[in-house]
């Protein structure tokens, strides 16, 4: 059936648009019969569409596509908005199944220029949306395009109203529809004239706010008023509207007025679901009804008569049947009054009244009232009418009858003629007619300009004089403030002009005036001007015709100002006396004159008159002493003193907002004191509150009130208007039960007397009852009283019966304060029962758990609004049995979570309500079962963003953990606690995220089963930190190792360069090699290496390790230098030490250690070559901080190592000698011992090292008796020391050492000396016998124990060290931070690790073979120097400080 349709439709739109076609016929046939050479996109063309398409909503929608001249090319459509294809050709491509394109392929149409396939191609929208609305194009696929665009209008069903139901109804013949005229009301030009804003003016359209504006309501809510009235255009759409069921309180548009949206509670009410009703009814209203009368004037005629005139409406004048004039009598003053002092507020005789309405027929435009009250203001308007309707009213006035016996005169007598100016000029030979028409007329002088009189300057004479008609106007001119230069045009006495009396043409007007008063042409001023009834805004203005020319007089100007605001005088025109001077401000000053009119002009003002209105007395409103009072009642139920601002029928939407979230707990009591015992469903009903939300407005909502929020300004103006009219509820009631008679007593309504009547309603009660809670109020039987008692008889025995009173009058009823609940039975006499609350009902699991119950339920419906009232919950599992095992909880809000229960458990719960008056009845019974306890699971955290987590930046990360109940979420980073709640999904933000945040991990526990953790680690990356080995020395010949610790992700691009700016790379080639070597451990390090293989003076300098990736990059200069100026001579060396000849060739001024290697026959030569190479300087922190282990470290200062150590570390001792060795001094020469002044003493001295002596700064003495195992030590700065506390008779051994900030020396030549001086020929003994030689042997053994677990440590604490960059540990552009900052220290007493290492000389004098000296150790940690590097950070201090301190800041 509807392709049937589309195809009629289709046939239609050709049919309409062949007929189109008839005056294009010869241009289409001569397009037909062109050459096929011809372009073919000047062939084709498009005939226009015929109009906008607009169809309903939800129907089928046709768009029609004429094509001439296609020649097989596609035919596209598209949506115009955002240029999406919908069809090309007959294929949708579009995947909106809803669309389609039909088109013949089949036999051509006849017709002129129609090709086979059909010219038409019509695009199908089925069951259209609003939002299918726009434009849409038809398009040639042709070079260039040929186009056409269609209109589509889609108009929703909500503005069609229903079908007419009552044929006598004035709309019911004339439903609203949208007709093309009606979409076409477009009342920009009257947005336009009320100052519309030009960004709003979209909303001055009917048809572009269905099409959408594209504007945001929220910015022009300011223009609304404005929008609205002008859309309403002052037709009265209301019975429309009323008849359409929009509520009253959304009205206003209907009427052309618009409530604005404030911070106000009440102005937030939902009209939107009536908003399309209403458009509809205004789009109606346009068509039919009359505009509102225009030009309304009311004119005094007597004390009792005034006189209405009007024009017809501009809009629909010929369908107008009649006009209605309102008239309101407003008030009226004694006549007699006339002392300024007097006030109306004093003096009203009548306030205003009902007004009253004429009936005018549409042929007259005028209407007379007659036996009105004297001197009394009038308010009138007028309506215009026809059968469909009325306009607007129109605009008020205001105005008063006449003092009695005073009539408004009826004729104006004729001004005296003025004199013949025109005249005297002519016959003084003036023949130019521009100055005799200007300057010879006293008219128009005001009109004269410069050019004027510059061309009528030879006459001015003349012209002036006769102005004058030989008068002196001068002292009027003088009043009037004209310039002196000025006054001789005034006295007519000017010989000539000239531009000085160009400043005369600002005054002209000024100067007319002294003329026609000099003429005697004008009234004189008014005369008697006064006032009487001076009120707070508005006073009444009378005065008398002047004295002179009285009779000439049309109309009175009148003038007034404020004289606080020093602003100019505003001016009321065509005034007669008595005026009401309106819209004044209270206490405040004002000025006023007032001036006669003739035909003439204006004539003298009268004097000025000043006067005070009167002060706005802030009279509070009359309370009545029964009034009802909502902030009274707050206090009463003790609402939170944070939810106060909320009990009031003004309180603010922002406060609403704010508090919400604290209140939610308060909502119970502030709605029940809001609706004040009252029922206000009806009014809510009237007010288009939804069915679901009108238990709101009786303060008891039967469920939740979150949907009912945007209804919420609704709802509020029912509260405020009924607690003025609806009578409160009844209280304390009471009842005697007799058998089966039941007496009813209660107490009036205290807050309003208003209460005509009571409603008693009772009801039996049986298993089959429904809860009444459940009922809107009604039960089976009820009694209407107009007493506080009541008497129910023949109620059945043995029965139970529900009753409670509700007071009633005109407006409505009450709610009910209580309810009786009573046993019948027949040996009850006379017993007395009290009215309760209601019990609480709707009880209800709000959420659970396995541990938790969340329990929400509904206050009692019955009960007084400022009744406090509290709750007793009880509950117990069914499983313990006596009352005993039943837990009370008692609460003050409507909802309580049990805690601490058992898992998988069913629990009985019920609860009641506590008031005054007595305990309620319990509510229902909840059976709620708890959640079975599920062991806690936890997902792998997920990281945003995902594997680009960038150093400094921020990152998410997510915790999702399962298991009942919720459980305990705990976020590790790197191990360190950051976070912890109770949740099953936990969102962390952290800050400035640094690289040592790698591994994050959840942990999830809930009390059952085994706690779950799930980790994941992360790649942080950073921009490249490089660590460069700093300055390396070298000498010409040698091989040079450069390198740099690389840290980054992702993976860097390295390079050297030889200048910062990067200009100069250093290449891959012959005498280079770079090398870039990944760390086996940690993928985030590298090592970057240059080799230099033999460096000659053009390698020597700086060198900058480049690293770079993706974030950014980083450079570090490392440097070589040549040695100038080497301290020793290796060869030299070698020589003294009895080196081999066969090796001597591999001593030059630096060990050639690839001479070495390869050539077996020096490895017995090994030590001493060593030897040579230290130069006597301890090389060891250089080694240690390169990783040598502590057991070859000997070889870093020339001392005996095992083969393994020399094969595996030689090449790294000898870079150490190389980089420190011309940095590190030499060891002190020429120790002696001298005979000291003071007795047990003696003075040792010695020289200063050979090598690098300026640096030394501490030299460190060690000495022993001879034997001995525990030798002293002594630091000094000097070259010499005394040493004390000697024996006289004890041999003793000494030695040196030198220390400068790069390191320490080797162990000078040692000495053996007694306090007599030292001993030069006689040979120390060994240290002899087996005692000795065991202890010595254990020692020893628990030495080389120590040092290799010593080793050990150092090794690990060493490769840690290299890791740690900027977290405390040691910085590796600075390695001789591990070097001993001072000599090496005693351990227990003893020279750990010493070595007499005396360069090749060997020992002078025979002393002790002890290994004591031999027993320094590098680092020390019991020793008072600093250690060798600083202590580990905690991994707490890590976390909160991060690198560079930065940390995670969020914990701070």
């Amino acid at each position: 059936m509807r392709a049937l349709t589309l195809s009629v439709a289709l046939l239609a739109a050709l049919t309409t648009s062949l007929a189109q076609s008839d005056d294009t016929k010869e241009t289409v046939e001569s397009a037909s019969s062109s050459s096929s050479s011809d372009d073919e996109s000047k062939e084709a063309w498009m005939r226009a569409p015929a109009g906008t398409v607009a169809v309903r909503s939800g129907e089928d929608a046709l768009l029609t596509c004429v094509v001439l001249g296609a020649r097989g090319k596609p035919v596209l459509w598209r949506r115009a908005r955002d240029s999406s294809l919908l069809t090309a050709g007959g294929v949708r491509v579009t995947r909106d199944e809803r669309v389609k394109v039909l088109h013949d392929d089949d036999e051509p149409l006849q017709g002129p220029g129609i090709r086979k396939g059909g010219d038409v191609w019509a695009l199908v929208i089925k069951s259209v949306k609003s939002s299918d609305a726009g434009l849409y194009t038809c398009e040639l696929n042709t070079e260039p395009p040929v186009r056409s665009f269609h209109r589509l209008t889609v108009i929703s069903r909500g503005l069609t109203p229903p079908e007419a139901q009552n044929a006598t109804d004035s709309y019911s013949a004339n439903n609203p529809t949208l007709s093309t005229l009606a979409l076409s009301h477009n009342y920009t030009d009257c947005c336009i004239s009320a100052n519309v804003s030009r960004g709003c003016l979209g909303f001055c359209s009917i048809q572009t706010i269905l099409e959408g504006t594209g504007q945001d309501p929220e910015t022009c809510q300011p223009d609304f008023p404005a929008i609205v009235k002008c859309m309403a255009d002052g037709r009265n759409h209301v019975p429309c509207c009323v008849q359409e069921h929009v509520p009253d309180i959304c009205q206003d548009v209907c009427r052309g007025e618009f409530t604005p949206v404030t911070d106000n509670i009440k102005t937030h009410y939902s009209c939107a679901a009536y908003m399309e009703k209403t458009l509809a009814c205004i789009v109606e209203g346009i068509e039919l009804l009359p505009s509102p009368p225009e030009d309304v004037e009311v004119e005094p005629l007597s004390e009792k008569q005034l006189n209405i005139t009007w024009s017809p409406p501009l809009e629909n004048t010929e369908t107008v049947t009649e006009y209605i004039v309102n008239v309101t009598t407003l008030r009226s003053f004694d006549a007699h009054l006339i002392d300024p002092s007097e006030s109306s507020m004093r003096n009203t005789s009548m306030k205003m009244s009902q007004p009253m309405t004429y009936k005018v027929p549409a042929n007259k435009t005028f209407l007379v009232l007659n036996d009105l009250l004297p001197f009394t203001m009038y308010e009138i308007s007028v309506t215009s009418y026809n059968i469909h309707g009325s306009s607007l009213p129109s605009y008020s006035i205001r105005s008063l009858t006449l003092t009695p016996g005073k009539m408004k005169t009826t004729a104006v007598a004729s001004a005296p003629k003025l004199p013949d100016v025109r005249s005297c000029c002519l016959s003084a030979g003036i023949n130019h007619y521009g100055c005799v028409d200007k300057l010879c007329d006293p008219t128009k002088t005001f009109e004269i300009g410069v050019t004027d009189l510059m061309i009528c300057a030879p006459w001015a004479g003349v012209t002036f004089g006769c102005l004058a008609n030989g008068m002196d106007h001068t002292p009027c001119c003088r009043a009037r403030g004209l310039p002196e230069a000025c006054l001789p045009l005034c006295s007519g006495n000017i010989t000539n002009l000239d531009f000085n009396h160009f400043k005369c043409l600002r005054f002209m007007t000024g100067y007319t005036n002294c003329l026609l008063q000099g003429y005697g042409v004008l009234p004189g001023p008014p005369t008697r001007l006064h006032l009487t009834n001076i009120d707070t805004d508005f006073a009444v203005v009378h005065w008398a015709p002047p004295n002179a020319l009285a009779d000439t007089v049309q109309f009175y100007n009148l003038h007034y100002k404020a004289l606080q605001l020093e602003e100019d005088y505003k001016t009321v025109e065509r005034v007669q006396s008595p005026f009401i001077l309106e819209d004044l401000e209270s206490n405040t000053d004002y000025e006023i004159f007032v001036e006669a009119v003739n035909e003439h002009g204006l004539g003298e003002a009268s004097p000025r008159l000043i006067f005070r209105t009167q002060s706005l007395a802030l009279e509070d409103e009359e309370e009545v002493s029964n009034a009802y009072n909502v902030t009274a009642c707050c206090e009463k139920v003790q609402v939170a003193t944070v939810c106060m601002p909320l009990c009031s029928y003004d309180a603010k939407m922002s406060d609403l907002r704010t508090l919400a979230p604290l209140c939610a707990q308060e909502f119970h009591k502030l709605l029940r004191c809001g609706a004040g015992g009252r029922n206000h469903e009806a009014c809510c009903a009237r007010r288009g509150v939804p069915a679901s939300c009108r238990g709101v407005c009786a303060g008891a909502p039967r469920g939740s009130v979150n949907s009912c929020v945007s209804y919420v300004g609704n709802i509020v103006q029912c509260f405020e208007e009924g607690t003025g009219i609806l009578p409160g509820p009844p209280r304390e009631l009471h009842a005697v039960v007799n058998h089966d008679k039941l007496f009813l007593d209660w107490a009036a309504p205290q807050d309003g007397a208003n209460a005509t009547s009571y409603v008693v309603h009772w009801q039996k009660v049986d298993n089959n009852s429904q809860p009444y809670y459940y009922n809107t109020l009604q039960l089976d039987n009820k009694m209407n009283v107009t007493q506080t008692m009541a008497r129910l008889e023949g109620l059945d025995v043995n029965s139970t019966y529900h009753v409670f009173v509700v007071a009633a009058n005109d407006f409505g009823t009450s709610l009910p304060s209580s309810m009786l609940l009573l046993n019948i039975t027949e040996d009850t006499e006379n017993k007395e029962v009290s009215g309760i609350p209601s019990p609480p009902h709707s009880l209800s699991v709000a959420s659970h758990s396995a541990t938790w119950l969340a329990l929400s339920w509904q206050p009692p419906q019955f009960s007084q609004p400022d009744e406090k009232i509290t709750y007793t919950l009880f509950f117990k599992s069914p499983t313990q049995l006596g009352t005993g095992n039943v837990t009370k909880i008692t609460t003050t809000v409507p909802g309580h979570t049990l805690e601490k229960l058992s898992p998988n458990t069913q629990y009985v719960v019920w609860v009641t309500a506590h008031a005054v008056a007595g305990d309620s009845l319990p509510s229902e019974t909840l059976l709620a079962w708890t959640d079975p306890a599920y062991p806690a699971f936890v997902e792998p955290p997920t990281i945003n963003p995902v594997n680009l987590v960038v150093e400094g930046s921020s990152m998410t990360i997510l915790c999702i953990a399962m298991g009942t109940p919720t459980p305990t979420i705990s976020l590790y980073i790197s191990g360190r606690l950051v976070r912890q709640e109770v949740t099953r999904h936990m969102v962390t933000v952290i800050h400035n995220v640094t690289r040592d945040m790698s591994q994050v991990s959840c942990y999830a526990d809930n009390g059952y089963g085994t706690p779950m953790q799930a980790s994941r680690r992360i790649n942080i990356s950073h921009v490249p930190t490089i660590q460069a080995s700093g300055i390396t020395m070298a000498a010409a010949g040698d091989s040079v190792i450069l390198e740099c610790r690389v840290e980054a992700l992702p993976k860097p691009t390295v390079a050297f360069w030889r200048d910062p700016s990067g200009r100069t790379p250093v290449i891959d080639g012959p005498n280079y090699s770079i090398q870039l070597l990944s760390d086996p451990e940690e993928s985030t390090k590298y090592t970057m290496r240059l080799i230099i293989k033999k460096i000659t003076e053009t390698d020597e300098g700086d060198y900058f390790c480049h690293a770079e990736n993706a974030f950014g990059k980083t450079l570090r200069p490392v440097s070589v230098r040549l040695r100038t100026a080497p301290h020793h001579n290796v060869t030299e060396c070698c020589t003294q030490m009895n080196v081999s000849s066969t090796c001597i060739d591999a001593c030059s001024f630096h060990l050639d250690m690839d001479n070495i290697m390869d050539r077996p026959e020096c490895m017995d030569d090994f030590e001493k070559l060593m030897k040579c190479a230290a130069d006597g300087s301890d090389h060891r922190g250089c080694c240690a901080s390169w990783g040598v282990p502590r057991n070859c470290l000997e070889l870093c200062r020339g001392g005996p190592v095992s083969r393994t150590c020399a094969l595996q570390h030689a090449r790294r001792a000898l870079a150490c000698f190389r980089d420190a060795g011309a940095k590190l001094p030499g060891p002190p020469r020429n120790l002696k011992a001298h005979v000291a002044p003071t007795p047990h003493a003696v003075l040792l001295s010695w020289d200063a090292p050979l090598k690098n002596p300026q640096t030394v700064y501490l030299y460190r003495v060690f000495w022993r008796a001879y034997g001995a195992k525990v030798p002293e030590k002594l630091d000094t700065s000097e070259t010499s020391v005394v040493l004390t506390g000697l024996q006289d008779d004890v041999r003793y051994e000494c030695v040196v050492k030198a220390a400068n900030d790069v390191g320490t020396s080797s162990l000078s030549q040692s000495i053996m000396f007694t306090t007599a001086g030292q001993e030069t020929g006689a040979a120390a003994a060994p240290v002899g016998g087996s005692s000795t030689a065991s202890a010595v042997g254990g020692a020893v053994a628990c030495i080389l124990v120590a040092a290799i677990l010593l080793s050990a440590g150092l090794y690990y604490r060493h490769r840690k060290n290299l890791r740690l960059k900027a977290q405390g540990g040691v910085a590796f552009e600075n390695p001789s931070y591990l070097r001993e900052p001072n000599p090496d220290t005693v351990v227990n007493g003893t020279v750990p690790n010493g070595n007499t290492a005396n360069g090749g000389n060997g020992v002078a004098n025979s002393i002790s073979n002890s290994t004591a000296w031999r027993q320094e150790t590098l680092q020390n940690p019991s020793t008072a120097i600093p250690t060798a590097r600083e202590v580990d950070p905690t991994l707490y201090e890590e976390l909160k400080l991060g690198q560079d301190g930065a940390g995670f800041k969020r914990l701070k």
